[in-house]
């Protein structure tokens, strides 16, 4: 993954996150649905696997968690670990 593919890639998640304000009402959770975003784009030197770390949302919001990586599947982005944090 370029430098290019991870911005790419940040700037889905952000889409997917403003997606989710709109249906927030469903997604359970402690979230900051003023100032979510996705801050970082890691890869793993060791095994390759992805993972978006999204900023302003509990660690423990794990409905936020599964509507992000179901997204990133539908539209093609597969296996990829989402991540929340303060």
């Amino acid at each position: 993954m370029t430098k290019e593919d991870a911005l790419d890639l940040q700037a889905t998640v952000n889409g997917i996150l403003a997606q989710a304000m709109g249906e927030r009402s469903r997604i359970g959770g402690p979230v900051n649905w003023g100032d979510l975003r996705c801050v970082d784009v890691e890869i793993s030197l060791l095994d390759g696997h992805v993972t978006v770390t999204i900023e302003e949302a509990s660690p423990s919001a794990s409905d936020l968690c599964r509507f992000v990586a179901k997204e990133l599947a539908r539209r093609g982005h597969d296996e990829i670990a989402v991540r929340t944090e303060w």
